[in-house]
């Protein structure tokens, strides 16, 4: 039987504590980037911002990792790649666009400097929601 005590119990300040420094891992499902794939949609009047760890991959020597913040309201969106690491070239783009009812998170492959396409890269992503503190009005 499974026991989920074995590997978790309470942190401090009503957080969860992985025991034996156990961790979490991700492995799909996947989507393909081509021109505009959407990769995430929330609404404006649920969420004010999330925060995306996106890991691509390419092939077996083009792979990357993203940490990307989104923040948005009804009428603008806001992101920033504040971290990028990989294995020799960037291989996708991620832009937000937004209208008055939700956010879409959108991903195009990046062409390298040797004008190869990244096109057909699989992504993976995790993300951390944040509610909105004032609810909106209309």
């Amino acid at each position: 039987m499974f026991d989920i005590k074995k590997y978790f119990t309470d942190g401090l300040k009503n957080t969860l504590l992985f025991r034996n420094n156990s961790g979490t891992s991700h492995a799909g499902p996947w989507v393909q980037v081509y021109d505009n794939t959407k990769l995430d949609r929330w609404h404006v009047g649920d969420f004010s911002s999330a925060e995306y760890t996106i890991s691509a991959d390419l092939s077996t020597a083009h792979k990357e990792i993203l940490k990307v913040l989104v923040t948005a309201s009804v009428d603008t969106a806001s992101i920033i790649v504040y971290s990028r690491n990989n294995t020799g070239r960037d291989l996708i783009e991620v832009t937000a666009t937004v209208n008055s009812s939700y956010v879409d998170i959108i991903l195009n492959p990046i062409l390298g400097v040797d004008s190869s396409s990244s096109a057909g890269t699989k992504v993976i992503y995790t993300a951390q929601y944040f509610h909105n503190q004032n609810p909106l009005t209309t």
